[in-house]
């Protein structure tokens, strides 16, 4: 959900930048928000680099510091928000760099945690979407793939769609490009992931092994990946609560993989929407990480729940075939069960349900982005982020007329090649 940041009674006043003490230098161009942040001292962040370890798969980071310091953001020469100096509890802001292979790249990714909760896209119900979890998310080569990948989400009905707005980002005075500042996954008992107290929020994640705390489960299958926790909070679950969910999932695995039923543990809409979510971008790299499920709560009469879809650097990379979502044996064993066909049903109904609103909503939310001064601004930005990075600049139209076209064609085979999965 793309949102236009405006000023707000609950942000910052409106006070000119030239009637406001260290106020930050205004980019080239003003009309997207630019956030400022300022380490206490200058303080870089800091990590180290590491690979996985033997049978495991992926790279990432650990040792990620926690910097404090003060944000800003700032639109048309006024400030929409100011964090003030750090202060525990009170106020400021701690930064770090965050990601798995992305954090290898130049350009990083970001998490943001605020001393005190504020909704920094400043929505029509501050008191609902205010919290302290922030991230800077970096689209690959400034293409507009977070509004592509939302508008499916959202679609598709998935159980919450993360909220964002375009932005540029400077740190300590350097300028480092072209951002989504974006909700992150987490368990908010106002909105995001609302599961319960005693819910759960895990990923099936390839990266497991960089974490403190995971479990596994009869998966054989895909023996590379576990499960970790969004929530509870790793440092604070308690062991009871890690055996029941592993053991609800045991049981899941079990009856998908040697008993040929599963139905009574997977609310089978919601994992039909992600994978059917999955396909329609055709997505290259969905079946490592990021994928999000939730139980609201530890009781018999709630399921598992796929979450929401996330990390669209690689969309629109499998023309004429399958995601490579739809490659995890949980969901080959899902649409192929010859007993139970609830998953392929579900999956088929979904799909004709949105496949003659899908593509024109794209199309039209595109078009209309790209003819916005949001837009405008967003295609001054992206060509000063590509060379930042090295990127060759790219006008923002051709790279709307592609994604259209891409989807468009999209749609004729998905049509056909759901139909037979589906029989």
């Amino acid at each position: 959900m793309l949102l236009l940041l405006a000023c707000s009674e609950s942000t910052t006043a409106d006070i000119p930048a030239s009637e406001e003490p260290d106020a930050p230098e205004e980019p080239d161009f003003p009309d997207l928000p630019t956030v400022n942040v300022k380490t206490v001292d200058g303080e870089a962040l800091t990590f180290d680099y590491v690979t996985a370890p033997p049978g495991c798969l992926g790279q990432g980071i650990t040792n990620a510091k926690k910097v404090c310091g003060r944000m800003t953001i700032r639109q048309h020469g006024k400030t929409l928000y100011d964090s003030g100096d750090y202060e525990e509890d009170k106020s400021g802001m701690r930064i770090k760099v965050r990601g798995n292979s992305s954090a290898w790249e130049p350009k990083k990714p970001y998490k943001i945690d605020l001393e005190l909760p504020v909704d920094l896209l400043f929505g029509d119900d501050e008191q609902k979407y205010r919290d302290r979890e922030w991230l800077l998310v970096r689209d690959w080569q400034a293409s507009p793939y977070m509004l592509i990948g939302t508008t499916v989400n959202e679609m598709l009905g998935l159980q919450w769609t993360p909220r964002f707005r375009y932005v540029n980002l400077v740190l300590n005075g350097e300028y480092m490009g072209l951002y989504a500042l974006v909700e992150s996954v987490k368990r908010s008992t106002r909105s995001r992931l609302n599961v319960g107290r005693y819910g759960y929020v895990i990923e099936l994640d390839a990266y497991w092994w960089n974490e403190d705390v995971w479990f596994e489960t009869l998966l054989t299958e895909e023996p590379s990946m576990k499960y970790t926790f969004k929530y509870p909070d790793p440092e604070k679950i308690k062991p009871e609560r890690i055996d029941y969910i592993r053991d609800y999932v045991n049981r899941f695995d079990d009856g998908l993989f040697y008993k040929n039923h599963f139905a009574e543990y997977i609310d089978s809409t919601s994992f039909a929407a992600w994978l059917l979510g999955q396909d329609i971008l055709g997505s290259y790299d969905a079946n490592g990480t990021n994928i999000f499920i939730t139980k609201y709560d530890d009781t018999p009469e709630t399921k598992l729940m796929m979450g929401c879809l996330w990390d669209f650097d690689y969309i629109m990379m499998t023309p004429g075939r399958w995601s490579e979502s739809h490659n995890l044996s949980y969901f080959v064993r899902l649409l192929n069960n010859g007993r139970d066909r609830s998953f392929a049903n579900a999956y088929r109904a979904k799909w004709n349900e949105v496949k003659d609103s899908l593509y024109d909503t794209i199309r039209q939310r595109l078009e209309a982005f790209a003819a916005s001064e949001e837009g405008e601004a967003y295609e001054r930005a992206m060509i000063r982020d590509m060379q930042r990075w090295g990127w060759h600049p790219t006008p923002l139209k051709p790279l709307i007329d592609q994604a259209i076209a891409w989807f468009e064609e999209r749609r004729v085979w998905l049509d056909k090649a759901i139909e037979e999965a589906t029989q």
